[in-house]
C-alpha cells in the first residue's frame, strides 16, 4: 500500500525518510488505507489554514479598497474549503456595502 505525507498529503515511496514535496520528516507511517484517510484529513485541515492570510487581507481590502476586496472574495469563493467560501461571502458583502456607501456619499 502507498504512504502519504502527514503534512502535505504527497504520495511517498516506501523507503522515504523525508517528503519530496514539503521536506517533512517521515516517521513510522503505516502503509494502509486508514493512514491515507487520516493523512487526507490532516491535509484538508492544513489547506484550510492556508487561506487565513487571504481571509484577513480580504476583510481589510473590503474596507479600504472594495475592488480588491471583491477580487479576493471571488478567490475565496472558488476554494474547496467551506471556511474560505463562508468568509468569501462575507468579504463580498462588506466590499459591496462599502462600495455602495462610498457612491452614495459622493453623490450627496
Amino acid at each position: 500500500m502507498t504512504k502519504y505525507c502527514p503534512s502535505c498529503g504527497e504520495e511517498l515511496v516506501d523507503s522515504a525518510k523525508f517528503c519530496k514535496n514539503c521536506g517533512t520528516e517521515i516517521k513510522n507511517i503505516q502503509a494502509n488505507g486508514n493512514s491515507h484517510h487520516d493523512n487526507t484529513q490532516q491535509f484538508m485541515q492544513a489547506g484550510e489554514k492556508s487561506h487565513t492570510a487571504a481571509i484577513v487581507v480580504g476583510y481589510i481590502m473590503a474596507f479600504l479598497i472594495p475592488l480588491i476586496g471583491t477580487i479576493i472574495s471571488i478567490y475565496l469563493l472558488t476554494r474547496d474549503s467551506a471556511n474560505a467560501k463562508r468568509h468569501g461571502k462575507f468579504v463580498l458583502v462588506v466590499a459591496l456595502a462599502v462600495w455602495i456607501i462610498s457612491v452614495i456619499w459622493r453623490l450627496w
